[in-house]
């Protein structure tokens, strides 16, 4: 094979892994905050359930104090009946204490039905407790790997784009310069094998003269229709070995 070609091959190759690793290292950010948002919704959903069993507890003593409120009312008029001499003020002094009771039994039900839901729903707390703290440490590990990943694609693609430099210097200017080009408008790789009589890029047959210097070696080749470098080795099959 063309010393060029092994060489492009090569700087194809790392330059794939460059992109590749640019590409992951742009994808860190958002799944950063992928992460954070979830533990964000889990102690968001935490502090909502905490609300909620708040407002119950707050409703209970507001029944709580309205019972209270409404025994007092009872005690005031059973005094008042023992103040008064008339027999009717009495008796509606009698029908309102009654009218209070009703009311004191209608709320201490209202009461028992909340205490009974507060009690119900102290798990969800609990439960929402134990996603909150999960997500939270989650949340910090995965931080940690995202921190350590980061360094290490910083790392290595220190390292490839030394060694992109030195493959680029050992080649020719023009062969480098129309291969970035080629990199820039051809999508995948543009550096490809001839393999039964066709371009490994766009698939195009190739012209009996073109598969014989690709085969040859001795210069570089392109293809005709998509202009991205060809090269040829052993293992590819030549359309005469397809007759034969």
């Amino acid at each position: 094979m063309n010393d060029n070609i092994s060489k492009l091959l090569i700087l194809q190759d790392r330059d794939m892994k460059f992109t590749r690793l640019e590409d992951e290292l742009e994808s860190l950010d958002p799944e950063r905050e992928a992460t954070k948002r979830e533990s964000l919704n889990r102690q968001q959903v935490l502090e909502q359930a905490k609300q909620h069993l708040i407002q119950l507890e707050v409703r209970r003593k507001d029944l709580d104090n309205d019972v209270e409120a409404k025994k007092e009312q009872i005690q005031k008029y059973a005094q008042q009946q023992l103040e008064t001499r008339k027999n009717e003020e009495y008796t509606a002094l009698g029908r309102e204490i009654e009218h209070v009771k009703d009311a004191i039994s209608k709320i201490e039900d209202e009461e028992l039905e909340l205490m009974e839901e507060i009690d119900a729903y102290k798990p969800k707390i609990e439960e929402a407790k134990a996603v909150a703290e999960e997500a939270k440490a989650h949340e910090a590990k995965a931080l940690a790997e995202f921190d350590e990943r980061e360094k290490n694609i910083e790392k290595e693609l220190d390292e490839l784009e030394e060694e992109l430099n030195t493959l680029s210097g050992e080649l020719d200017a023009k062969l480098v310069k129309h291969y970035e080009r080629l990199r820039e408008t051809k999508p995948g790789k543009v550096v490809v094998g001839v393999d039964h009589g066709i371009c490994g890029g766009c698939h195009m047959k190739l012209q009996a003269q073109q598969l014989v210097d690709a085969k040859s070696g001795r210069e570089m080749v392109t293809c005709p229709n998509c202009n991205r470098l060809l090269y040829y080795t052993r293992e590819m099959i030549m359309p005469e070995e397809i007759d034969d």
